[in-house]
């Protein structure tokens, strides 16, 4: 067992866990910055478009591969802490079980309903084929795409983190060099970054798969391998949050693309393509940290020591939110350079670069909000998270998307989300005070 959790000073921990993990999710955002400076640079406003238009079922994806990745590795880590290595081993054969199920399900949807889901999505004459070329490449490698999402979780819960990085930078650079290749010198236009997405994805899985196979810490074996109805509960209790935070997250993005388009047009919605590209580069800061503190938080938490478990988060989300500060003003104070990097049309330059302004400068507060749920999915109260996500995006941020508009039009959309994640941030802070209330009288008994 990787006693080193339970006994080794926290920040030194913090460092060898967040740095990788944080570099990991930071190469990871590679795949869509790749992606769209590619398509941006070579296909233009309505290849940006294109992107920002399937940006919700990507969410969606997304939020599946989270629910196994914090759902499965946290159930995974915390069977550790208990010294319950057989335990840990039945988690990983039933996510993958499952996700072979959810993935081709998912894959056989789309891939029959494709122009109607573009269509509900609301694309436009101009972007449909080229959102159409792009998803259709990518996903039939969908159950490969959740296992590369999934599996590196588990990695860094074994305590290898480095491996964990290492994946993903093969991955990203794979990425690239295919986009490269298939869209500058054969001018394959989205086709070349569809394929170029999908083979980077591919590859990496396969190269996990092969580790778990021969793990010494969790082992992937086939007998585990099955429909463990009460391994999927104790998945499904941590990670829900997750998929739920995804799931709702895809909805606001897709009303907020319907908004966009009204009060803006196709204008407004490759400047959100951008946008989103943007935030999810600050979003690495607190997202990796927090993915590295995750085996911490889970493990000490298995094994009842509770003081490491505060230690744990307060450390960490005092780090988060001074890199994400200086993100916020790195990113916000040179937003035209930003949005010149992907573009180079000046009209949609100037437009992008006053809506990262009004969406972005409050990201700090989405950092302290994200660092709350992510603790209490590590630690298996997946209850406290759903309540926080749902604070966020059904009781604040879709009812503002319909309701700021009216006010400011355009500025309004664009300020949905950071008043509600200030919100949704002193909500999440509220609830850490009391689960370390709860905490130090454990202690006590």
């Amino acid at each position: 067992m990787n006693t080193e959790l339970e006994k080794k000073k926290i920040l030194p921990l913090l460092i060898k866990f967040s740095i990788p993990s944080t570099i990991a999710v930071l190469i990871n955002m590679i795949y869509n910055i790749t992606d769209r400076y590619f398509i941006g640079q070579n296909v233009g406003r309505d290849g940006i478009g294109a992107l920002a238009i399937i940006f919700p079922v990507t969410i969606l994806i997304g939020g599946i591969g989270l629910f196994f990745a914090i759902g499965g590795a946290s159930a995974a880590g915390i069977k550790l802490g208990e010294k319950n290595k057989d335990g840990a081993e039945k988690v990983l054969g039933t996510t993958v079980f499952w996700i072979i199920i959810i993935g081709g399900s998912l894959t056989a949807l789309v891939l029959f309903n494709l122009t109607f889901i573009l269509k509900i999505l609301g694309a436009s004459k101009n972007n449909i084929g080229y959102a159409y070329t792009y998803y259709a490449y990518i996903i039939p490698t969908l159950v490969f795409q959740l296992v590369f999402m999934s599996l590196n979780a588990f990695i860094r819960t074994e305590g290898n983190p480095m491996l964990s990085m290492k994946i993903n930078l093969f991955g990203a650079a794979l990425n690239t060099l295919l986009d490269y290749i298939l869209i500058v010198r054969f001018g394959m236009g989205m086709k070349g970054a569809a394929i170029g997405t999908a083979v980077a994805g591919t590859v990496p899985a396969i190269i996990q798969l092969y580790h778990f196979f021969r793990s010494d810490i969790i082992t992937l074996k086939l007998k585990n391998i099955r429909p463990n109805l009460e391994v999927i509960m104790g998945i499904t209790k941590i990670g829900i949050g997750s998929f739920l935070n995804q799931l709702l997250n895809g909805i606001s993005v897709y009303i907020m693309n319907v908004k966009l388009n009204y009060y803006g047009g196709d204008l407004a919605i490759a400047a959100v393509g951008i946008v989103a590209t943007s935030r999810n580069f600050i979003n690495t800061s607190f997202i990796g940290f927090n993915q590295g503190r995750q085996p911490i938080l889970s493990y000490n938490y298995g094994a009842n020591k509770f003081e490491r478990v505060r230690e744990t988060f307060i450390l960490s989300t005092k780090i988060s939110f001074t890199v994400a500060l200086v993100l916020v003003f790195v990113v916000v104070g040179n937003s035209d350079m930003v949005a010149r990097f992907f573009v180079n049309d000046d009209k949609l330059v100037e437009f992008t670069a006053h809506a990262i302004k009004l969406n972005l400068f409050m990201m700090v507060s989405t950092a302290l909000y994200l660092s709350g749920t992510n603790y209490f999915q590590s630690v298996g109260k997946g209850k406290k998270t759903t309540q926080l996500l749902t604070i966020r995006l059904v009781v604040l941020t879709i009812p503002l998307l319909y309701i700021l508009p009216v006010f400011w039009g355009l500025n309004g959309v664009w300020l949905a989300f950071p008043i509600s994640d200030t919100i949704a941030a002193i909500v999440a802070m509220y609830f850490m005070r009391e689960e370390f209330r709860e905490l130090k009288l454990e202690n006590m008994k």
